[in-house]
């Protein structure tokens, strides 16, 4: 069997299996850092995912590509930000990418590319947890903890909390999951002494 076409079952049976997918790391030509760079972010099938050009890694455009990353589509800067830097990309499954940009502690903008079905999200702050399954996450919203649908960006559920005083709500989670049975887990730091508090919360199914 080909190679490309052994790829592309194993990556349909993680996907339909519902397993972590293990990205490879990505192609970079250039050093990097103050120096001009280039990196493919490839999806678990062939011709898709990612392309960074670079000036340095704080001057970036990226984009997502179908065919080959000469004919990428390049994303619009996030509000609130002057440039792009180099993203984080995390593939969550084979073909549901996350390309995070940071925007300073605690701060970061995030969109989300559904290569299967070729679809980009909105830019979504502060996500803090993904669930590929359902294709939901959790952001930081101000002062409160928000579940959304990741393309749409339908609300499925606010939680609102005595949370310590912090600059941005991320500081005072000390962690969020999405658990297997579709519950969100979250552990965050009471006023006004810091106390861990640990809940699992029902997430709707629905958008309110």
């Amino acid at each position: 069997m080909r190679p490309i076409v052994v790829a592309i079952v194993a990556a349909l049976a993680l996907l339909l299996a519902g397993s972590p997918w293990a990205a490879e790391a990505a192609e970079c030509d250039g050093p990097g850092g103050e120096t001009p760079s280039r990196c493919l972010y490839r999806a678990g099938f062939p011709a898709a995912g990612l392309v960074a050009q670079c000036r340095t890694d704080r001057d970036c455009r990226v984009g997502y590509y179908y065919g080959g990353p000469g004919d990428a589509v390049w994303l619009a800067l996030p509000p609130g930000f002057a440039t792009l830097p180099k993203p984080e990309v995390t593939w969550h499954t084979p073909t549901l990418a996350e390309a995070r940009f940071a925007c300073g502690p605690h701060c970061a903008a995030s969109y989300f590319l559904d290569a299967r079905r070729k679809r980009l999200s909105a830019p979504r702050a502060d996500v803090v947890a993904v669930e590929h399954q359902r294709q939901v996450l959790a952001a930081a919203e101000g002062r409160a903890l928000v579940v959304r649908q990741t393309f749409s960006g339908r609300e499925l559920l606010r939680i609102e909390r005595d949370w310590i005083p912090v600059g941005r709500l991320p500081e005072a989670l000390t962690a969020v999951r999405f658990d297997p049975d579709g519950r969100l887990s979250v552990t965050w730091r009471r006023a006004p002494d810091g106390a861990p508090v640990t809940e699992r919360v029902t997430v709707p199914a629905l958008p309110r």
